[in-house]
């Protein structure tokens, strides 16, 4: 198991997808793109900032439900690769002592881990299967990461820091019909 980290959330050249980009802590420094959902980014991001919302969202609400019945997220980790979907499990330390995993959506077990300030792991052979190298992924102005510079997170903060600040300003204007989905509306867009 290799410790990552969040490098950002963004979006895909081309594509309105939202982006979770993991980045390897040590190492190769190797980075996961994970194709993630707009709640799963708008979660992530709020997650990020520690927002104070009147309301707890989906994942504080788990963690807080978790926390009730005397458990606590210990730790993410991401386990497998399966037909291009990332599979993860969550660990829980039980209140009689004892340890339980929980099999998640990667996307919700970062935003989890995140929530709650614990690590986040990633296999070896996911590593292996999916990374992208660390010259491969670019970074603000197009520069690319580069792990032996002086401070290798400095270009992508300000990256990150920006999408916050979008992410941030798109959840105080949201109203719960942006997050409506055409399954939640009764309508099949393929019949449309």
């Amino acid at each position: 198991m290799a410790e990552v980290e969040v490098a950002g959330v963004g979006q895909e050249q081309g594509s309105e997808d939202p982006v979770l980009l993991l980045r390897e802590r040590t190492g190769g420094r190797r980075y996961l793109a994970i194709w993630i959902g707009a709640p799963e980014a708008t979660a992530l991001a709020a997650a990020e900032v520690a927002a104070t919302l009147p309301r707890p969202l989906t994942h504080r609400l788990l963690l807080d439900a978790v926390e009730a019945f005397g458990a606590r997220l210990t730790g993410v980790r991401l386990t497998a690769l399966v037909d291009g979907q990332f599979h993860a499990e969550l660990d829980l330390a039980t209140s009689d002592g004892g340890t339980r995993a929980v099999s998640a959506r990667a996307s919700d077990a970062v935003t989890l881990a995140v929530h709650q300030g614990c690590p986040i792991e990633a296999d070896e052979e996911v590593l292996s299967e999916a990374a992208l190298p660390a010259t491969a992924v670019a970074t603000v102005g197009g520069a690319e990461d580069e792990p032996d510079e002086a401070d290798p997170t400095a270009a992508t903060t300000a990256d990150v820091e920006d999408e916050v600040e979008q992410l941030r300003r798109a959840l105080s204007e949201a109203t719960p019909d942006d997050f409506r989905t055409d399954s939640d509306s009764g309508t099949d867009p393929d019949k449309e």
